[in-house]
């Protein structure tokens, strides 16, 4: 660690990435069930498609960011405009979720 640098401050950033990491790959895996559970009647074939793409290139931005933060000898931060996109898709499969109950009640 540079000299001047925050250990504390440091170790909250890991501690908060990880865990920020951690629920966007258990979302995007819930994702993935969802998708794979999904009648016909909530989300046609073609569009199931097209979103477990879009929540499989999630989950390996998730990986490869793990990947980033375990190579780094330093604490790193990931850019707002960077996660983004995953916490569309987050949404979208939480509105999945919701969808695929009133569906099946």
């Amino acid at each position: 660690m540079k000299p001047g640098r925050d250990a504390d401050a440091d170790e909250l950033l890991e501690s908060l990435l990880d865990s920020l990491l951690k629920d966007f790959d258990h979302w995007f895996h819930r994702g993935q069930e969802l998708l794979q559970d999904c009648p016909d009647s909530v989300m046609g074939p073609q569009e199931r498609e097209r979103m477990a793409v879009r929540v499989e290139e999630g989950l390996r931005a998730i990986e490869a960011t793990r990947a980033l933060v375990r190579a780094s000898p330093e604490a790193i931060a990931v850019s707002m405009e960077a996660m983004a996109p995953w916490h569309q898709l987050v949404m979208e499969v939480w509105g999945l979720s919701a969808r695929v109950a009133k569906a099946s009640r």
